[in-house]
């Protein structure tokens, strides 16, 4: 249900933002590597621009991303290490002499 109502919400308010847009729909141009400019309503440069920084910030976002991955895959390894050299000191016996290697 909250999802629903949510989903709702969310299409109304794109709704009304798109006939606010629309109401308000002056020419703008911009001058991007060009000295004729684009001309294009307000809207959709502004929709335009929004996206074009929702892209870039998750190119941006993309670099932690994969360096949280490869952090975690290494802690990982180093975990399964731990845990098997843990599991050999267990099943050493106590009389029994225990010989470490170069690791510790």
């Amino acid at each position: 249900m909250f999802r629903l109502l949510k989903i709702l919400f969310f299409s109304a308010f794109l709704a009304g933002t798109f006939f606010w847009f629309r109401m308000n729909s002056d020419p703008i141009t911009i001058y991007f590597f060009r000295e004729e400019g684009i001309t294009n309503e307000g809207y959709i440069v502004i929709v335009a621009l929004i996206m074009i920084g929702m892209v870039i910030g998750y190119i941006i976002s993309l670099k932690s991303v994969i360096s949280y991955r490869s952090e975690i895959s290494g802690l990982v390894k180093k975990n399964k290490e731990v845990s098997d050299e843990l599991d050999s000191l267990r099943n050493v016996a106590i009389g029994e002499e225990f010989n470490f290697t170069d690791k510790e």
